[in-house]
Formats: C-alpha cells, sequence, structure tokens
C-alpha cells in the first residue's frame, strides 16, 4: 500500500516525506522518460538501490528540450525539490544535470553526489569535488578505427552523423576529431534536426570512407522503419554506431553498456549510504562493451568482415 502511495505523491510532484531512520536517494535524468540510453541507467540504479534507500526521479528532459533557458529551469526545480527532500545522496546521470544543477548549487557542499553518463571529460564541470565522484562514458571510437582499417585497409575520411544542438554529441565529434586526426584521419560532422535531413546526411556520407551513426535521439519524428529504408537503399560505406540501439542501421557496432553507468552508480551511491567519505572515492571510466554486426545490411554491399570480428560479435537481422 506504502509503495502505491509513495508513486501517486511522485506523479504529483509532492515531496514524500519518509521517517527519519529511512535514507533517501535523489535521482535526476537530464533526459526524459522514453529515451532508451537513460532508461536503462535508471533501471540499473532503481534495481541496485531497491533495499537501501526511498528513491525518487526528477526528469529534465533536456534532449528533447535543447536551450539552454529550459536547462537552467529545470535545474531550478530540480534544486527545489532536492533542498525540500534532503536526500541522504543524489545521483545524476549525462551532462546537464551536472553542468545546469550540480556545478552551479551543490559543487563542495555537504550533499554527497554520484554522477554517471557524462561523455569523455568532467573537467568542464569542475569534477571532482570534496561530495562528488563518478563515471565518465567513454566510447569505443579508438577500437572502432582499428578494426574499419582492418576491413578496409586505409581510412583517411569518415562521416559523423548526429543530433544538431545536443551537448553529449558535440562531445563526442569533439574526441573523435581530435583522437582520428592523430592518426592522420579526417573527420566531419553532419548535424541534423529531423528525419529528411538525416536521410540526406546519409546519402551525402557516402562519399566518406566511414561512416559513424551517432545517437537518433532528438531527431524530429524520428521514423525506424523509414530509416531502415534509407539505409537499405543507400548504404554502400562501411557504417559503424557506439549505441546498441542504432546497430539496426549500422553494419558494425562497438557499443558502451548503459547498466554499467547505472550499477556502478548505485554501488557507490549505497557505499555513500553506509558512511564512506566521497572524497575517497575516485572517479573512473567504463570497460564494458558489447559488438554487433548487422548481416542484413553488410549482405547488400560488398564489404566482408573478417573471421576475428565475425566470431566475436553479436549477429542481429534487422
Amino acid at each position: 500500500m506504502w509503495r502505491r502511495y509513495f508513486i501517486c505523491l511522485m506523479l504529483l510532484g509532492i515531496p514524500f516525506v519518509a521517517s527519519s531512520e529511512e535514507k533517501q536517494c535523489f535521482y535526476v535524468n537530464s533526459y526524459h522518460m522514453g529515451y532508451e540510453w537513460s532508461d536503462k541507467i535508471e533501471a540499473a540504479v532503481r534495481s541496485t538501490l531497491k533495499e537501501h534507500c526511498n528513491i525518487r526521479v526528477f526528469y529534465m528532459d533536456t534532449k528533447r528540450h535543447k536551450s539552454a533557458a529550459f536547462a537552467r529551469k529545470k535545474a531550478l526545480e530540480a534544486k527545489s525539490l532536492i533542498d525540500a527532500v534532503q536526500p541522504d545522496v543524489v545521483i545524476v546521470s549525462d551532462d546537464n544535470a551536472s553542468k545546469y544543477l550540480i556545478a552551479p548549487y551543490y559543487k563542495n557542499t555537504a550533499v554527497p553526489v554520484v554522477f554517471c553518463g557524462i561523455n569523455w571529460t568532467a573537467e568542464a564541470y569542475g569534477y571532482p569535488y570534496e561530495n562528488a565522484t563518478g563515471m565518465i562514458e567513454v566510447s569505443a571510437i579508438g577500437a572502432l578505427l582499428d578494426m574499419a582499417r582492418h576491413v578496409l585497409g586505409e581510412v583517411q575520411t569518415v562521416a559523423f552523423i548526429a543530433v544538431k544542438g545536443v551537448r553529449t554529441d558535440e562531445k563526442e565529434f569533439e574526441w573523435m576529431k581530435k583522437m582520428y586526426g592523430r592518426e592522420g584521419v579526417s573527420v566531419s560532422a553532419l548535424y541534423v534536426s529531423n528525419m529528411q535531413e538525416w536521410e540526406k546526411a546519409y546519402q551525402l556520407a557516402q562519399e566518406s570512407d566511414l561512416i559513424v551513426l551517432n545517437n537518433h535521439a532528438g531527431i524530429l519524428h524520428w521514423d525506424t522503419q523509414y530509416a531502415m529504408q534509407v539505409v537499405m537503399t543507400f548504404a554502400n560505406k562501411l557504417t559503424v554506431s557506439t549505441y546498441d540501439f542504432m546497430a539496426p542501421y549500422a553494419m558494425l557496432s562497438m557499443t558502451k553498456v548503459a547498466e554499467e553507468q547505472g550499477e556502478w552508480a548505485g554501488k557507490v551511491a549505497i557505499r555513500i549510504l553506509q558512511g564512506k567519505a566521497v572524497s575517497s572515492i575516485p572517479v573512473v571510466a567504463n570497460k564494458r562493451f558489447n559488438m554487433f554486426i548487422n548481416q542484413t545490411i553488410l549482405q547488400k554491399t560488398k564489404i566482408h568482415l573478417p573471421d576475428s570480428i565475425l566470431y566475436k560479435a553479436i549477429q542481429i537481422s534487422r
């Protein structure tokens, strides 16, 4: 009964007041319910913490609403709730929660903070703080370039298709451009806002040696069936991705594991609830990756992957 009552309070936006003995955890999701990546992080956080604290979740929804003004408004809403609930630990996922909420209002305060899902580096937000630690999110772009060279022999140009106005996509491009540039590889970004732009970008990308499909979240009216039609019509060059939900549209994917972020954040939160000093827990990077190959797309091209990749990968056929 109490669980239903607690859920109703959350949906109504009413702070849940528990007994003084119950630990309180507050999770801030930079994005929205229904975005597959952060849904998996949230599920892992909930699963890990369910026996250790009451969990309240706040969605900033900054994947669908990209303006800084909107992000600042949502950050203030989250701050109001955090100050009211006074949780024992705050967990935040992805960049915007750290950028607009934690860095301005909770840096080196008494509120313990665990972050996760921040792409490549957390230095822009001043991490680590005395009261904050976390896990950064690193993509396997170096390994993908090595595999592409193994398949193609030479890679000189890369097209990176991503969503316009999304900071995580911009950071991914910046790091790819830097890392590939050291290898003498030129990377061009094709930023899109809707399906029509994505289709045009996909066709234009066929002029490059290698195509990287970044996240589709934030693309207006994303249509999975239409995207698949575009791929099956125009696919010609080796196409890769670092997201498992983009694997249906790519030939080869080496993907991060969202659950790793949530599980780690949850376990660290438990240690903090048990009295561990936040400052004694170092910032780490993710280590787990999955590999996928898409034979449906490969079979319409003349691209052949070596056995060293085929035997290691999970095969999908969409």
